[in-house]
């Protein structure tokens, strides 16, 4: 239409007639017209090419301006696409759209970095085709889905998928997912803290700025018996002014505020009104910016009851006798320490008793140690059923005890609470169908006469309590200075029998031993003799039971059997030299799992024959555990070593067993043999251990004779064998040789009593 107005059309000469005609209003009609004249039929066919052409020219025009118009939405769209590739190469999400056979027709770079391949490789393509293993790439349901980047990185999508229709055809489908690794991070986090918040063994407070419960875990309603609806909106017992000790919630503010945390031991009260101690934990939470959330007080309290109970169980356990429950001796220490302060203060006296049972050790031989701890607790029950309130008793030592006294004027009221003890005592002790008749030996020492400290008022009191034991059994002993003397003398004798082992100080002695019925040498006796470098020498009576009592008897007894079986080995054929050595063994060698093997270690690396050692054991063997010490015997007599029962008929012998050990020889004590000329009676007791020997196929040795008349007595009533000062002192090895007895004149007084004897 434009272009018909930009340029008219011109009229045609033929049709100038007509339009002459049809401007005059004389047009002709068809009767008028002459269908042969050709001017009429050109101008028709003027008129329809005009026509024609007129009608193709409108067509050419409008399709130009369909073309014009599909350029123009061909160029909207181009912009449109450009602006949407923008926009999706811009949004972080990966996205991606896949036609109905499941092809990818594009995605974002997002889903490039996702999955670790371009665009160009993935037009036109399926997963399968391309490697993809992602579940979130196949199924349409919007869903949550962990999976690893290329780069390693663990991600979390929320992918939303949706399909394309264009009417009823499915087209394809379009999704994108949403980057929410840190949402999920935070959730799990979140549920986690929710979680530990809710099932948390500690109690958790949470506070506002005014104090004010915001919100509490079941812990804590376990913790102080409050329900959380109770709670909620109250200022808790751990911040209130009265429920703790001021300065420490002063302190507890204070370092809140400054360094934004504090931990402690507090008080809670439970609803019951029983205080519950914890440890609390209070940290100051400071409100982010731009939240509406105010400060708060996050408190974590720990229920220690139980661990401090555990606390009090030990502690009363470190200071308390297993068995008794009584305080032991640490605590003790310590309550006569305080009595010391107080007696200093007031000007008073305090009394240490020592209490030692007597006959204690016969209970664990006899009847076992089970035994033994019945009667050491009904011992201390008796014991503290005597004393005041006031008074403390503790078990010090395996059967010892001790009990002080405070508050005293003098000795007085000590020694009426020692007899007090005492006759607590008399009533015999009854363990299942035995009973024991047990006493108590005390000891007194008293502040501040006899000690200034702790460690004097016991060290005395124990002297005063073993010079009762030593003396006067089940009695009072009072302190005396003499008595600090003794056990100082004794201690410093024990360090030198240490000293003495280990510097050779020791040596042995022989003394002879005799046949009655010839006069013949049969053997030798090895006694140990000890020189001291400045006490000079010291009698066995008083260092052998120091050795018993402290356990060196097992290395000294050790180095006595090695040079008497040494010495042995070298007297072995040799004329006027004893062929047997006897030995003193003490028990406590005799129970050391090792003996019988050092005992071969001896007699071979010495050389000496076991027919030429006869070992010498008391009485009291037998009574401790007689069947081990049959059994032991046993093998002693297996290897041909001879074994003698040495101060016979001083003990308590078994008849019983004796019979049943293989003993070949009995020792007549010498206490015997030395009053055989004054008592009847005792010579009528070394008759009968004669004739009893005999009878049991043993040979009899009597000792400490020192007379002819008692060799002759002994000789007449078949004692086989003797040794004594009559025969010989003990002497060196270098020096041993057999004197000839004298036959002293005997007086007529002692001659008598021998024959009547």
């Amino acid at each position: 239409m434009r272009f018909l107005r930009r340029r008219p059309l011109m009229a045609s000469p033929l049709l100038l007639p007509l339009c002459a005609h049809a401007q005059g209003g004389l047009l002709p009609s068809w009767n008028d017209l002459n269908a042969q004249d050709p001017v009429l039929w050109l101008g028709l066919a003027c008129v329809a090419g005009g026509l024609s052409m007129g009608g193709v020219l409108a067509l050419f025009l409008h399709q130009r301006q369909r073309l014009q118009r599909r350029r123009e939405e061909l160029r909207r769209l181009r912009q449109e696409r450009a602006r949407l590739r923008a926009f999706l190469n811009a949004v972080p999400d990966p996205m991606f759209s896949k036609n109905a056979l499941g092809a990818y027709e594009g995605c974002n770079p997002a889903f490039e970095a996702a999955v670790g391949r371009n665009e160009a490789e993935l037009l036109g393509r399926r997963d399968d085709e391309v490697g993809i293993r992602l579940d979130w790439t196949r199924k349409r349901d919007r869903q949550l889905s962990w999976y690893q980047r290329p780069n390693g990185e663990r991600q979390c999508l929320d992918v939303v998928q949706v399909d394309i229709h264009d009417g009823e055809d499915f087209l394809g489908r379009m999704a994108i997912g949403r980057d929410v690794t840190e949402l999920q991070l935070a959730r799990e986090k979140a549920r986690r803290a929710e979680t530990v918040f809710a099932h948390c063994g500690e109690g958790i407070l949470v506070c506002d700025e005014e104090l004010r419960v915001l919100d509490l875990n079941p812990a804590l309603s376990r913790i102080c018996g409050y329900e959380r609806e109770e709670l909620l909106g109250e200022v808790p017992q751990l911040w209130r002014d009265g429920e703790q000790d001021p300065e420490q919630l002063l302190a507890l503010h204070a370092q809140v505020e400054s360094q934004g945390h504090w931990s402690g031991e507090l008080m809670v009260r439970h609803k019951s009104g029983d205080p519950v101690p914890v440890w609390a934990t209070v940290v100051r939470v400071d409100p982010d910016a731009g939240q509406g959330d105010g400060l708060q007080y996050l408190s974590v309290l720990t229920d220690i009851s139980r661990i401090k109970a555990t606390e009090a169980a030990l502690l009363h356990q470190s200071l308390h006798d297993r068995l008794t429950g009584l305080p032991n001796s640490a605590l003790m220490r310590d309550r006569i320490e305080r009595e010391i302060g107080q007696a200093q203060r007031a000007q008073g006296k305090v009394a240490v008793l020592f209490i030692d049972l007597d006959d204690f050790r016969d209970v664990n031989d006899i009847a076992g140690h089970a035994a033994g701890d019945q009667v050491l607790r009904t011992a201390a029950e008796r014991f503290v059923n005597v004393v005041r309130a006031s008074d403390s008793v503790a078990r010090v030592g395996a059967d010892e005890f001790a009990i002080v006294l405070g508050g005293l004027d003098d000795e007085s009221a000590a020694l009426r609470l020692g007899d007090r003890l005492i006759q607590a005592m008399d009533e015999p002790i009854h363990v299942g169908l035995q009973r024991f008749n047990i006493g108590a030996s005390i000891g007194l020492a008293l502040f501040p006469t006899d000690g200034q400290t702790v460690d004097e008022l016991l060290r005395n009191a124990e002297a005063a309590m073993c010079r009762a034991k030593g003396h006067a059994r089940n009695s009072v002993q009072s302190y005396r200075p003499e008595l600090t003397q003794a056990v100082q003398q004794r201690f410093e004798l024990t360090h030198a029998l240490r000293l003495a082992n280990e510097a050779a100080q020791f040596r042995l002695e022989y003394q002879p031993q005799v046949r009655l019925s010839d006069g013949q040498l049969i053997g030798a006796e090895a006694l140990l003799r000890w020189r001291h470098p400045t006490r000079g020498p010291i009698s066995p009576a008083e260092f052998i039971p120091l050795a018993e009592d402290t356990g060196l008897i097992v290395p000294i007894g050790r180095w006595v059997l090695e040079q008497a079986c040494a010495q042995a080995a070298r007297w072995q054929g040799q004329a006027g030299k004893p062929q047997q050595v006897a030995v003193n063994v003490s028990a406590r060698q005799l129970r050391q799992p090792d003996f019988i093997l050092a005992l071969d270690f001896i007699l071979m690396s010495t050389g000496c024959p076991a027919t030429a050692l006869e070992l010498e054991v008391t009485e009291s063997l037998l009574l401790e555990d007689a069947e081990q010490a049959i059994r032991l015997l046993n093998q002693l007599a297996d290897r041909g070593v001879r074994v003698a029962i040495d101060d016979f008929g001083t003990g308590y012998s078994s008849l019983a067993y004796l019979k049943r050990m293989p003993v070949q020889t009995l020792k007549i004590d010498r206490s015997f043999v030395q009053e055989l000329g004054e008592d009847n009676n005792v010579a009528a007791i070394a008759r009968t251990v004669i004739v009893l020997a005999h009878s049991l196929n043993l040979d009899v040795l009597a000792e400490g004779v020192e007379t002819a008349q008692q060799a002759e007595w002994l000789r007449r009533e078949g004692c086989d064998w003797a040794q004594g000062w009559h025969y010989g002192r003990p002497m060196p090895a270098d020096a041993f040789e057999l004197p000839q007895p004298v036959a002293a004149e005997p007086k007529l007084a002692v001659v008598k009593a021998l024959q009547r004897a």
